[in-house]
Parts: structure tokens; C-alpha cells; sequence
């Protein structure tokens, strides 16, 4: 006598638990956007900011900031000229990390809004608003600026690339017994910046400066804008020519002298 098959041998479903297939389909891809969720919320921003700016530095564009959109053809007259002025094969790294670095410091400090860290075709510009370092008319570093250039300073003297430190105003003239015009206030800040690099250690063989008063405003700025109020701190790449000193710096810089006593 032929012995009964069971309804339930094993390798048979039933039609009412084939839902238990999609069930299980489901959680596995809730787990999988749970991890990726979690992933994602553990960045790194130093991390991040280093790779954006690695990329940015690697295709010369800013390539995270999806501004704008050009075709291969396009995109190949932008293509920078061999004789132009590119940075070395060492420095893209380098300047990465200054960049990543400053910029993850004034996040966590809570003056991002005035502190902006830049690629420019000689290198990269640091651009503090002056208000983060001196009181207004005065060329004397500020208590509250010394952290901030401590930290600038940290991240750029271990480097051996050449520093030129630049100040700039806008266009309302001076106040008070210290200096005659915008020039000579523009010039003694970023001598004073210059001598707080030097006395943090950085050979001052790397260290130039210049005061441009209110003539060097940024772009799509006037002159009149408080926005140009600020110390520039360009550190070059090894291919920049080095400029050569002014006399008329040379000739009125002892006349800051007294001004950085205090």
C-alpha cells in the first residue's frame, strides 16, 4: 500500500506564505538604508573638506559646488594654458590640508562667516575681515586675533612655500593720530601680522608684505563695501615668481614701529 505524502514535505510553500519572501526583501532593504543613513552621518568634515578641495585643485574647478554646467567643448577652452602659472605636483596636497584645516577650525569656532580660505591661481588665499584682528583705525593685534593667527601659523610653517601677507580697506579714510591714509593703516596691519608669523617661528625668509588700502577691493565688491575690510594671507605655490620689495615699503616701515608696542 502506497504510503500518503505529508501537505507538508519540505520544498513546498504555500500559496498564503509566499508574502513571508517579500517580507523578508523589505527588512533586508531597510537595513541596507539604515547602514548607508548612518554612514552618512558620520563625515568626517576635515576628511571631506581635504577631498573636496583635493578634487578642486586636481581638475582646477570647483567641482563640488555644481554652479554651473559646460560641454566637452566648452570645457576644453577652459583648459588653463601650459604657460600659465600651475601649481606643483606636491603642493596640491599641501595646500589641501591648510585648507581643510583653517576651514574646520573657524566652523568650530563660530567665525566661519568672517574667515574664507580660496584657490587663486598662485596658490591659496587666507581672508580674515580685519574686525577679527583689530579694532578699527589701529594696527595693534587684537587678544581675540592671536588664536586665530596661532592656528594659521600652525598650518603653514611646517611648509617650506613662500607667505605674502596683504592688507586692504575700504574706502572710508582713517580716524585718530596713527595714520595719515589707508595706505599707511593697509600696510602697518599686514606688517603686524607679519612680525606675529615671525615670532611664531616661520623663517622670515618666506614672509612678504604689502598694503593696497582701498584699492584692491574683491570682486563683484565697491570700494566703499565694509566686506573689503580684511588681511589676506596668500601662501604661494613654488611656481609663483617672487616679487621684488618696494622702497617705498622698505622706506615707511620703521614709521610702524611704535604702533606694535601696544
Amino acid at each position: 500500500m502506497a504510503r500518503k505524502h505529508k501537505s507538508g514535505d519540505h520544498g513546498d510553500i504555500h500559496a498564503d506564505e509566499r508574502w513571508l519572501i517579500t517580507y523578508a526583501d523589505m527588512i533586508t532593504l531597510l537595513l541596507a538604508v539604515f547602514i548607508v543613513m548612518y554612514a552618512l552621518s558620520d563625515t568626517n568634515l576635515r576628511k571631506f573638506n581635504a577631498f573636496a578641495q583635493s578634487l578642486s585643485a586636481a581638475f582646477n574647478t570647483d567641482v563640488l559646488s555644481g554652479q554651473s554646467q559646460f560641454t566637452v567643448t566648452e570645457g576644453q577652452a577652459t583648459t588653463p594654458d601650459q604657460g600659465a602659472t600651475q601649481p606643483a605636483a606636491g603642493f596640491v596636497g599641501e595646500a589641501a590640508s591648510i585648507q581643510a584645516a583653517i576651514k574646520d577650525y573657524a566652523i568650530r569656532k563660530g567665525i566661519d562667516a568672517g574667515v574664507s580660505v580660496d584657490s587663486v591661481p598662485e596658490g591659496i588665499a587666507i581672508r580674515i575681515k580685519a574686525n577679527l584682528l583689530f579694532q578699527a583705525g589701529r594696527a595693534t593685534l587684537d587678544p581675540q586675533s592671536i588664536d586665530l593667527l596661532g592656528q594659521v601659523a600652525g598650518v603653514i610653517k611646517p611648509i617650506a612655500q613662500r607667505v605674502r601677507i596683504e592688507g586692504n580697506t575700504d574706502s572710508t579714510p582713517v580716524s585718530g593720530p596713527f595714520f595719515t591714509d589707508n595706505f599707511e593703516l593697509s600696510a602697518a596691519r599686514a606688517l603686524a601680522v607679519l612680525h606675529f608669523f615671525e615670532e611664531s617661528g616661520i623663517d622670515a625668509g618666506r614672509l612678504s608684505m604689502a598694503g593696497n588700502g582701498e584699492f584692491n577691493p574683491l570682486p563683484g565688491t565697491q570700494a566703499t563695501d565694509e566686506v573689503n575690510r580684511r588681511v589676506e594671507i596668500f601662501v604661494l605655490n613654488p611656481t609663483t615668481p617672487k616679487a621684488t620689495p618696494t622702497p617705498a615699503i622698505e622706506s615707511i616701515a620703521p614709521s610702524f614701529a611704535p604702533v606694535f608696542g601696544g
